[in-house]
């Protein structure tokens, strides 16, 4: 059955084309960063307690959503550049590179500033002080920038390179925050730490795209590469919003010590989406390429479907069986009032995996039609949690619900859809 399954996957793959290998490179470095992210949420737990968990949670969600545009940024210049890759014109993605630091330099000097004028305000509505919320808004910058240097590295399919700087980035926010909060800046350490990952991890681009900057620019026009932006700055706010928005919910409606119970769970439960994600990075750049040669394409997305399945059902299992172990071994004992809803928010999170892969492929090969599908399942989410909030397990049991719907209409108008190769 391994063999076959094996052969399955590996089947009309040359050796540097395989989707299975490039997904391994990644998927390491991936798991590298998630378990540094992870020991730094595993710190952090236990050395702010359950209620000042509570407020990092609602910052990281925060967070998540403020890098919506650093990931479009990312996925748009992956798309672009595979195409250059595909046709050997270096001297094009070394103007895309260029301008596209121009222009984002900019527009991230004047987020920070909206954002630093809504700072308080954002602190008032998730009952947080407005400091750690301030520092946050730092690694805009960054945020910013250092999509660009990674989705050239991608686009490129450098993903050794692009592990590396994942695999730094982890570490260093593994270290530096630690230090910051055992010299007693608390929560307003771990969200400084953030930003100085960021700011690091971007300088460290240079050395692998030096490969690209020694080529003389060609000119060509970039309307393609900002009016893509649009559609894949709406998929994946939409995208973010469905693990992001429950938590910013459970902040505004319960007390700190619930939000901050929920928080860890959910953070738990998201090791089945960081472990998988990988396999979509890998995939969208080798469509996207296919596409362009109009070759065979649609055999990359079920194949990525079938490696999400293979890691993402045996981590709801393990966390059926054994959420109480699980959640004293990632937080502690104070975490375990909510260890009833660990497996529920890992299967949301598997199928959120499986409509996010879906996603990523529409976006690769233009077809846009199914935002509609993510817009209206993304403000049901948001509708239901905030009408029907009586329990934590209330809310997870939607996103179970609201999951499935979704990936399953997905999947039908994706999976199944005929005249496609």
């Amino acid at each position: 059955m391994i063999a076959k399954v094996k052969s399955i996957l590996l089947k009309g793959y040359s050796k540097d084309k395989s989707l299975v290998r490039d997904s391994i490179i990644l998927l390491t470095a991936t798991m590298i960063l998630n378990l540094m992210g992870f020991v730094f949420h595993f710190y952090m737990g236990r050395a702010l307690g359950p209620s000042s968990y509570g407020v990092l949670g609602a910052l990281l969600s925060l967070l998540f959503l403020l890098v919506v545009p650093t990931v479009t940024i990312q996925t748009t210049l992956t798309k672009f550049v595979s195409e250059l890759n595909a046709e050997k014109q270096y001297p094009k993605v070394k103007y895309l590179l260029v301008n596209a630091m121009k222009a984002f330099f900019l527009v991230s000097v004047i987020g920070l500033v909206i954002y630093l004028l809504l700072s308080r305000a954002i602190a008032s509505f998730l009952h947080i002080s407005v400091t750690p919320v301030i520092i946050l808004g730092g690694f805009l910058v960054f945020a910013l920038l250092l999509p660009v240097s990674r989705g050239v590295m991608q686009g490129m399919q450098w993903f050794k390179n692009l592990g590396i700087n994942m695999t730094f980035e982890g570490i260093s926010k593994v270290v530096i925050g630690i230090v910051l909060v055992i010299i007693g800046l608390g929560v307003n350490g771990a969200a400084l730490a953030i930003f100085l990952a960021f700011m690091f991890s971007f300088f460290i681009t240079y050395f692998p795209l030096k490969k690209i900057l020694i080529h003389k620019a060609e000119k060509y026009s970039l309307k393609p590469v900002y009016a893509y932006l649009l559609p894949v700055t709406l998929t994946l706010l939409l995208l973010t919003s469905f693990y992001s928005i429950d938590i910013l919910l459970v902040k505004h409606f319960f007390d700190s010590a619930s939000a901050g119970h929920y928080a860890a769970v959910s953070l738990i439960g998201k090791t089945v989406f960081f472990a998988t994600i990988a396999i979509t990075q890998v995939m969208f750049p080798k469509v996207s390429e296919m596409y362009k040669q109009k070759k065979p394409y649609k055999k990359f997305l079920t194949k990525s479907l079938l490696l999400i399945s293979l890691i993402g059902v045996p981590m709801c299992i393990v966390y059926f069986l054994i959420p109480e172990i699980a959640v004293k071994i990632f937080f502690g004992s104070d975490y375990l009032d909510a260890a009833n809803i660990l497996w529920k928010f890992a299967v949301f999170m598997l199928l959120f995996s499986f409509t996010y892969a879906i996603s990523m492929y529409n976006l690769s090969i233009n077809r846009l039609k199914f935002l509609f599908i993510l817009g209206f399942f993304s403000l049901s989410e948001a509708v239901l949690i905030w009408f029907y909030h009586a329990s934590l397990l209330q809310i997870v049991n939607l996103l179970i619900g609201i999951g499935f719907a979704m990936s399953l209409t997905m999947f039908i108008t994706t999976i199944l859809r005929k005249n496609e190769y």
